[in-house]
């Protein structure tokens, strides 16, 4: 069981130090941006008007 509380300490310590989150939502960010560029590939976004 101590196991479980080192593994909630290492995220609480993460969360609570703004760097850190900060760096973790920005490598989480991109990397969803990076998927969704993936899945939209070959898609057109604004149709040619003929």
């Amino acid at each position: 069981m101590a196991k479980q509380g080192s593994f909630t300490s290492f995220f609480k310590g993460i969360y609570q130090d703004e760097f850190k989150w900060s760096l973790v939502k920005s490598i989480g960010l991109f990397a969803l941006g990076i998927r969704i560029a993936q899945e939209c590939a070959g898609m057109e976004l604004l149709p040619s008007q003929a």
